[in-house]
């Protein structure tokens, strides 16, 4: 055991939690200093035998949670066993478990710098032998200073896009694109949710990521616009965490129409995907997304998709699989104040969006063919073989050891 492990132990064992507590901001600092320089020091990136471990919050429901099963999920879908170390919880402190598993193949970490110094703090850094990848999303054009300089963190920074990884640019390690893998089989049986005659869309978003970047307020307009208070025409927008911004959840509410419903709670996943079956379209009015991965699963449930023509879903969306709507670019202002100005990001034009509302309800054709060809895009594009092909070598050639049955490309 090293002099900084045996001290937290220490700690731990004669402190009172009150102590702890209240000396958690001076140690956090010296903690965070201990993890970033341990953390930097050789780890056997070259390849060490071993399992392929994949870290995350995998007992949340939030999209970076999501990213880490879905990453599991692919490579067992393939045939490769897969370790999941799930660190729920784990907070930059001084009582961490500090017994990692042994060395793996590789590290892969679905959590972006913050949590990753927690997560690593949890486990004990210099216990992690073995190859590190950080999945990392942003949404915003340029990322942190401080997320470029945690680079050093991992051996190498995976983004869901082409858009996240050039918000990524010059960061300490090398940066790749891996999309998020979705199977087309997982959608199949999902069955929609009951519904009242006439066009019914939905639009999704959590408060906790920016009501402002998610932007149901633009919806909602666009929805006003199409429709009117047309009570053949309803909007659902589901979110979840509004009682966290009571105030951001109550203008929400006082700017909907009466076909326009606001159901703010959490569901299981099951629901949400039954939900988005049993609608006309989805409507993503965003202003940035790393990646968009709501829009990907309505694609693969066949429900039409009207979006945002920016940011990271245009890797995956084009005017043949859905109805893009055409964005300029506004200065990043956010009440939630989850992500600072000095930046820009999109500004959808809402009577294209309204425009293009009132052409879906009115040629069923048409929804028809984007309902056909998103499917056809998901299995082009994100499906687990498409997404294995976008991994390094090395954890190709892992995963293969592991039990992947996947030809070399």
């Amino acid at each position: 055991m090293s002099v900084i492990s045996a001290a937290r132990s220490l700690w731990r064992a004669i402190a009172p939690t009150g102590l702890r507590r209240a000396a958690q901001p001076l140690l956090g600092r010296g903690l965070e200093a201990y993890v970033r320089t341990v953390a930097r020091r050789p780890h056997g990136a070259e390849g060490t035998q071993g399992p392929i471990r994949v870290a995350g919050y995998l007992s949340e429901t939030h999209g970076i949670a999501a990213s880490a099963k879905l990453a599991i999920r692919a490579f067992e879908a393939l045939g490769a066993s897969v370790e999941p170390v799930d660190v729920t919880g784990a907070q930059l402190d001084w009582s961490g478990r500090l017994t990692a598993p042994g060395p793996a193949s590789a590290w892969i970490f679905h959590l972006n710098p913050p949590e990753l110094l927690a997560a690593l703090a949890y486990l004990g850094p210099s216990r992690l032998a073995g190859p590190r990848y950080g999945y990392w999303a942003w949404e915003l054009p340029r990322a942190p200073a401080r997320w470029l300089k945690d680079g050093a963190l991992v051996d190498e920074i995976w983004a869901p896009s082409r858009y996240t990884a050039q918000a990524l640019a010059g960061a300490a390690a090398p940066v790749r694109v891996v999309p998020h893998p979705l199977f087309l089989e997982d959608y199949a049986g999902v069955t929609p949710s009951p519904r009242a005659p006439g066009f019914q869309a939905v639009a999704l978003f959590d408060f906790k990521s920016s009501a402002a970047r998610k932007n149901p307020q633009g919806a909602i307009t666009a929805f006003a616009r199409a429709f009117g208070e047309d009570p053949a025409a309803a909007l659902c927008i589901k979110t979840q965490n509004g009682e966290a911004f009571p105030a951001e959840l109550a203008r929400l509410r006082a700017m909907a129409p009466a076909n326009v419903e606001i159901v703010d709670g959490s569901w299981p996943y099951a629901r949400v995907l039954a939900l988005i079956a049993g609608a006309d379209v989805l409507i993503s009015l965003h202003r940035a997304e790393g990646f968009g991965l709501a829009m990907a699963e309505a694609m693969a449930l066949g429900t039409p998709v009207i979006a945002t023509g920016h940011s990271g879903n245009l890797d995956f969306m084009d005017d043949d699989c859905a109805v893009l709507v055409p964005a300029g670019q506004v200065a990043v202002d956010d009440p939630q104040a989850i992500y600072g100005a000095g930046q820009t990001w999109g500004d959808p034009d809402l009577d294209a969006a309204a425009r293009g509302l009132r052409g879906l309800r009115a040629d069923g054709g048409r929804a028809a063919a984007l309902a056909r060809e998103g499917r056809r895009r998901v299995a082009e594009r994100l499906s687990p073989q498409a997404w294995f092909a976008t991994l390094p070598t090395q954890v190709q050639d892992a995963a293969r050891r592991a039990g992947a049955k996947v030809d070399p490309t």
